[in-house]
Order: C-alpha cells, then sequence, then structure tokens
C-alpha cells in the first residue's frame, strides 16, 4: 500500500483545498496519472500519482480542507488488496461522532471567515448546502450588507479575498521573524532606456527597465551568494546555485510573484516573453504552482511615473527584495553653470540583516547601478535567443 500525501505548495498557506478527484476509487492509476485538484491561495495544482494502483479515495466530500503530508489516498498493488483494506477499516473503524442534522460541513477558509464575521451555524444551515466553502459565506456577507444598507444600518465593509489574504500572511510573517533593513540608490537610466528600445526594435519583443533589472539579477548570484540566500531552521543559509528571481505582478486581482528560472542564463527577448505571460496568467488567474515557488530573490516592481520608491518586504525563505520605483527627468548641473537633463530611477533593496551586512547591500546596489548605467556591459551576454535573427 502506498499513500497519496499532499506535497508543499507554497510558503504562504498553510491549508490547501482539495476541489475535486479526478479519479474514482477503484480505478487503476499508472506513474504520472493526475488524481486531484488542490487549490491555494493563488493557483491550482494537479497532483499527479508517483507510483501505479489501484486507488482507494479516504477523504470522498469535496471540496474539503487538507494540509502539507496530509494521506488524502492510497494506491493498491491490486483489487483484491483494496477489498482486504475496506473490509479491516469496516471491521476495525471506530464509532464515529455525530453531527447535529442540518448542519453542513465547512472548508477550511469557509470556516475562518465564518469566525471571522460571527456567521451563527444556523444562517449557514439555512443555505440548504451540503458542503459550505468560502464562495458561499461571502455570498450571505454580502446578502446580509445588502439588507442592512437598505435599513440604514452601518457602512458596507469589505473582506479580503484568499490572495490578499495570503499575502497578508507574508507581510505578518515577515515583520515578525525577518530583521530587515533598507537602502536606496539613484540610477541614471538614459543608457538603460536606450538600450531597451533598441532591442525592442530589433527583436520585436517588449524590453524595458524590469526585463533589463531581472537580467541583471540574474547574473549577480555568485558575487553576493548571501543576497540569494535561503534561510534554515537551523540558522544557517542555503547558498544558490542559480538567481531565480520572482517579479511582482498586480492587475488588480491579487499580488502575484511569479519566477524567472535560472535569470542569468535567460536570453532578454524570453524574459521579455515570459513576464508578458505571466501578466496574461495574472489577469485570468491562471498560475500554475510551479510557476510561484522556487525564487531566491525578489524584484518588486513599482515604476510608475508618479512613484519615486517602494519599500517591499522580504518573503520568507529569502534574503533581499529589490524594488523599482518609477522614470523621471531630473536636472543636472555641471561645474560651470550650465545644466542638463538625465532620467533616473530609484532602485532600492530590502534585506535580512541576520545574513546579509549594510556594507554588502551597499555593494550589491552599486554593481545593479553599475549594470544599469552601463548596460552594454551584461547584454552581450544576454541579448537575445539563437532565433532573434530570424524575426
Amino acid at each position: 500500500m502506498i499513500d497519496i500525501e499532499v506535497p508543499k505548495l507554497n510558503n504562504n498557506d498553510t491549508t490547501y483545498v482539495l476541489v475535486e478527484w479526478l479519479a474514482e476509487d477503484g480505478q487503476r492509476l499508472e506513474e504520472g496519472d493526475p488524481v486531484a485538484v488542490v487549490e491555494t491561495s493563488k493557483a491550482a495544482e494537479e497532483l499527479c500519482c508517483e507510483h501505479g494502483g489501484v486507488l482507494q479515495r479516504l477523504v470522498t466530500a469535496t471540496p474539503a480542507d487538507c494540509g502539507q503530508g496530509d494521506v488524502i489516498a492510497h494506491l493498491f498493488a491490486s483489487e483484491t488488496e483494496r477489498q482486504e483494506f475496506l473490509a479491516n477499516q469496516s471491521s476495525t473503524k471506530p464509532s464515529t461522532v455525530d453531527i447535529p442534522v442540518g448542519l453542513p460541513t465547512l472548508t477550511e477558509p469557509a470556516r475562518l471567515l465564518a469566525e471571522q464575521h460571527g456567521v451563527e451555524p444556523a444562517a449557514l444551515a439555512r443555505l440548504g448546502l451540503r458542503v459550505v466553502r468560502e464562495a458561499d459565506v461571502r455570498r450571505l456577507l454580502s446578502e446580509a450588507s445588502k439588507i442592512e444598507a437598505s435599513s440604514g444600518g452601518e457602512a458596507k465593509t469589505h473582506t479580503p479575498n484568499r490572495a490578499q489574504r495570503a499575502v497578508a500572511a507574508a507581510v505578518s510573517q515577515s515583520h515578525q521573524e525577518i530583521p530587515a533593513a533598507f537602502t536606496a540608490a539613484v540610477v541614471t537610466v538614459d543608457s538603460a532606456l536606450a538600450t531597451a528600445r533598441e532591442l525592442s526594435e530589433r527583436t520585436g519583443a517588449l524590453i524595458g527597465l524590469p526585463e533589463l533589472l531581472v537580467a541583471v539579477l540574474g547574473r549577480l548570484h555568485e558575487r553576493f551568494p548571501l543576497c540569494y540566500g535561503t534561510p534554515t531552521a537551523e540558522g544557517t543559509l542555503l547558498l544558490p546555485e542559480a538567481a531565480h528571481v520572482a517579479i511582482t505582478v498586480d492587475v488588480g486581482r491579487g499580488l502575484f510573484a511569479p519566477v524567472v528560472k535560472r535569470a542569468g542564463e535567460q536570453p532578454l527577448d524570453e524574459i521579455s516573453g515570459l513576464l508578458m505571460d505571466y501578466r496574461i496568467k495574472a489577469m485570468r488567474e491562471a498560475f500554475q504552482t510551479e510557476d510561484l515557488n522556487g525564487a531566491n530573490i525578489l524584484l518588486s516592481l513599482n515604476n510608475d511615473d508618479d512613484i519615486l520608491f517602494a519599500q517591499p518586504i522580504v518573503f520568507p525563505g529569502q534574503t533581499c527584495a529589490v524594488a523599482l520605483g518609477g522614470t523621471r527627468r531630473e536636472a543636472v548641473f555641471a561645474d560651470d553653470g550650465s545644466v542638463t537633463s538625465r532620467s533616473v530611477a530609484v532602485v532600492g533593496l530590502a534585506y535580512d540583516h541576520r545574513f546579509v551586512n549594510g556594507s554588502t547591500a551597499v555593494e550589491f546596489l552599486k554593481a545593479i547601478k553599475v549594470a544599469l548605467e552601463s548596460p552594454a556591459t551584461f547584454v552581450r551576454g544576454a541579448e537575445v535567443g539563437a532565433d532573434a535573427g530570424d524575426r
């Protein structure tokens, strides 16, 4: 008998939702066959069999709350072995606690939301549902708000969605556990902007400062390994073998941080295509868990022209977060009194002071500044894909 366990899907959620089964009891599955869909606060993920066998589900009612390591099913070598298991379960299974008639089963997100707003069990029972999901509780709260508003009651309230609550949990954990520091540098970006325009025209890819900065961060992990490290429970730091850069994406449906894996090995046009793909996935809420996992540094994009700079949090499991502010023009006064102008952006760095000292942080920022102000130093190695000349 082989257990099917729920794997760790991300660092932000303590519980997941088993949304649906993709196979039935008694069905023979092969290695790699999809067996269930599990939903996190950010994405839906198919769980696949790591071994072949005959399936027996342990959790039959969906949606259902589950956590990392929970055994949700067994795989048996044969149907005979599965039937023996069921027979043994029938003879040894302890009596269950009686559930009051009329009370539905709540998924964990639904239970937390109901407790947060003081929703009575009787109100949930009146929904007439066997299983109450988070969306059902939200609908109940919305209807109650409308009734209260129409009767001259208190002002409407806003309840954050699952994605926002996951962000809140990560922010709270970061502030509680990580002694973060912050510093910032002004970067002249005229050359970087000109290089981005030239590459965009030549390749047809949309390349701008974010894409250039991803490429820069992808090439600095060997010089600044502490800035890409992964803290351990023992207080040590796992050093990186490559730069995996997460980029913040927010199109109004929640904050996501998908990852450019091995960013230092990706050509700029491929980075551009991947970031565009991530923006589309954010709009469609179509991320897969593999899109969001594995980062060892964060790039927080706050590059609206009206934003001077923003201080990001250091995500749990990382040591540094880089922030890119908006681009603006500023006057430059020469020694002879003449005035010129330049384009500048503020690049900030939040860092875990347990592992990264201020001097290292400053040197890291200086390296980013040099690369963006002299883009030819890194563009030659990350310019475009091999087929760019055919475009």
